[in-house]
């Protein structure tokens, strides 16, 4: 199809827990809604209270995906994740993940 195109998408959801905050993405960690993520993140979370940012939802990362878990991973975020394609991208750039947290 000439005009097909493609849409990526991205839920996030946001949990505020008695002792912390969970953010818990589903889908497609792709091109605007990557490059937004950071930035909203920093919106509703303090960047001193402890927040966990879910993985196990997360279907495909493009270059931007991964520089927004970078960003996050720098921002001191705490990585949970119990899916293999979760694991596999936060061990190719280097970000330490703790096991479930669900």
């Amino acid at each position: 199809m000439e005009n097909a195109f493609d849409l990526g998408v991205l839920r996030t959801t946001v949990l505020y827990l008695r002792d912390q905050t969970k953010v818990v993405l589903n889908g497609q960690l792709v091109g605007e809604w990557a490059d937004s993520l950071p930035g909203a993140i920093a919106q509703c979370c303090s960047p001193t209270d402890p927040v966990e940012i879910d993985l196990d939802g997360v279907t495909c990362a493009d270059p931007a995906g991964e520089k927004a878990l970078l960003a996050l991973w720098q921002a001191h975020r705490c990585f949970v994740c119990s899916s293999l394609f979760g694991r596999a991208l936060c061990a190719g750039l280097g970000i330490p993940v703790e096991e479930g947290g669900r």
